[in-house]
């Protein structure tokens, strides 16, 4: 008993630690249960069962957290992420998922499942539920990556940018673009979708605007009585932004998507 329960706590500790290790490389690894206890024919069906729906149980539970991912988490927390931080997501979401997908496929985890539903256990039916649900996922985020890939030269270069005049000759292109995916992509063509990645934008444009104009730096030489012109110049050219902005998104929404 002693030595079983030993074993129980130390293969318990190498399923966390592959966990872990999944989790520093930004993976989800499903750990699998010992192989002496699952392929031994010493092991009763009713004690093995209970080993592989201990199994099942925790993949299930890390499954469901990956699905439950979302951009807009960033948003909800109160931070203010650019619009790479979407492409960011879905390039990431989709590599997780895939990778579930090829740890599902393989023979150690279908012999776990045959197993499970030969014995009539009752949480084969909820766990392939489960395995549909990250399929429909995995397609989803595969060509969500693909479409807005489209669009990370574009967001890279409003990042480098330091004129607010150039900054805003970007925003008609990257509308075209958000406009062209929105029509074409499978996925990525419902509101909630557009809105995250609209107020991902919103934040850049916000994010350079303060950057080329310093609201103390403005009240400083206002307070000195200099510098009246150019504090008016900055905060002009801030609104023209953030104009612009606005122009293209309307023009786009009535005469190029509604139309």
């Amino acid at each position: 008993m002693v030595t079983k329960d030993l074993m129980e706590k130390f293969h318990s500790f190498l399923a966390y630690t592959y966990v872990t290790i999944g989790q520093c490389k930004g993976r989800c690894l499903l750990p699998l249960p010992p192989h002496e206890v699952t392929a031994s024919e010493k092991t009763l069906s009713k004690e093995k069962s209970q080993v592989l729906e201990t199994a099942i149980i925790h993949w299930s539970k890390q499954i469901k957290n990956v699905l439950r991912q979302d951009p807009e988490n960033s948003l909800k927390d109160g931070k203010h992420p650019g619009p790479i931080a979407e492409i960011d997501f879905w390039t990431k979401q989709a590599e997780n998922l895939n990778s579930i997908c090829e740890q599902l496929n393989t023979e150690r985890i279908k012999k776990v499942l045959k197993f499970l539903e030969q014995n009539k256990s009752t949480y084969t039916a909820p766990f392939s539920k489960l395995q549909k649900e990250v399929q429909k996922a995995r397609e989803e985020a595969n060509e969500n990556n693909k479409y807005l890939s489209t669009l990370r030269k574009l967001f890279d270069e409003m990042g480098a940018c330091s004129d607010l005049s150039d900054f805003s000759e970007l925003f008609v292109p990257v509308i075209h673009t958000i406009m062209l995916i929105y029509k074409h992509s499978p996925h990525y063509n419902t509101t909630p979708r557009l809105v995250v990645l609209i107020r991902m934008i919103c934040n850049e444009i916000i994010k350079q605007c303060c950057s080329n104009v310093s609201g103390r730096e403005i009240f400083e030489e206002l307070k000195e009585g200099v510098g009246v012109d150019s504090a008016e110049k900055k905060l002009r050219s801030a609104f023209e932004c953030c104009a612009a902005f606005k122009l293209a998104y309307f023009d786009y929404k009535q005469n190029k998507v509604d139309g």
